[in-house]
């Protein structure tokens, strides 16, 4: 087959505008020799493996909550919580809370950065969860 026998159609084009010079070489030598269909699934292909390569972001999800008069900011991470508030007192009830629901903290030597608005920072590893615990 040479080059101008060669039909591609709209979707194989739309590949070919997304790969850069050298792949499109080796696509036009592929498509030449075994024609535009394998020649697109092997670009397909490589273009899947390279996604697949790049790390995936965190999830990352921040609440705000009222606790009396002070707000506090839940932030959490994988595995891990970030509380920060105007008050000491509505970290260690939150903490308290979320111990008496079985959740298993251990605290981290995490410093409060400048997206922390608040005075207080604390943050914790969550090691797991169990049982509640309750008090009767």
């Amino acid at each position: 087959m040479t080059l101008s026998e060669l039909n591609i159609d709209e979707d194989t084009f739309d590949i070919f505008l997304n790969i850069n010079a050298t792949h499109k070489i080796e696509f036009l030598s592929d498509a030449l020799e075994f024609g535009a269909d394998v020649a697109m699934l092997k670009q397909v292909e490589r273009l899947s493996n390279e996604f697949e390569s790049i790390p995936k972001m965190p999830l990352v999800s921040s609440q705000d909550f009222m606790s009396g008069d002070y707000r506090l900011c839940v932030t959490t991470l994988e595995n891990e919580v970030q509380l920060n508030s105007d008050s000491p007192k509505t970290i260690r009830n939150f903490v308290l809370k979320l111990f008496m629901d079985g959740v298993i903290l251990m605290p981290l030597n995490t410093k409060k950065s400048e997206m922390d608005m608040y005075r207080y920072f604390k943050a914790f590893k969550v090691e797991g969860r169990c049982n509640p615990i309750s008090l009767s």
